[in-house]
């Protein structure tokens, strides 16, 4: 039987991911990992998915509160690969709206 291969980040957290993290979860962008029915993984990102707490919709107060959910284009092999990627996606996010 052979080894498995273990993944090894590139990079460590960086300050600025955290800090990147941090605005996106202050101006309500949810992104986690999507498993598909081919066993591979996406990114998905959910404006105003904090608020609904990843529903589509959910009132609060009367207010309704609409959010969507958007799957990333890459199919990644593992969530671990997936995961090295979030970063990256952070950033993304925070340049695009900030």
């Amino acid at each position: 039987m052979g080894r498995k291969k273990k993944l090894v980040s590139p990079l460590k957290p960086t300050k600025s991911f955290y800090s990147d993290l941090k605005w996106c979860i202050d101006n309500d962008w949810q992104v986690y990992i999507v498993p598909t029915i081919a066993k591979f993984c996406r990114i998905a990102i959910r404006k105003g998915g904090i608020t609904t707490e990843g529903k589509d919709y959910k009132y609060i107060d009367g207010v309704r509160h609409t959010s969507q959910e958007f799957l990333g284009d890459i199919e990644y092999k593992t969530q671990a690969e997936a995961q090295f990627a979030l970063p990256e996606v952070y950033k993304k996010i925070r340049k695009r709206y900030e």
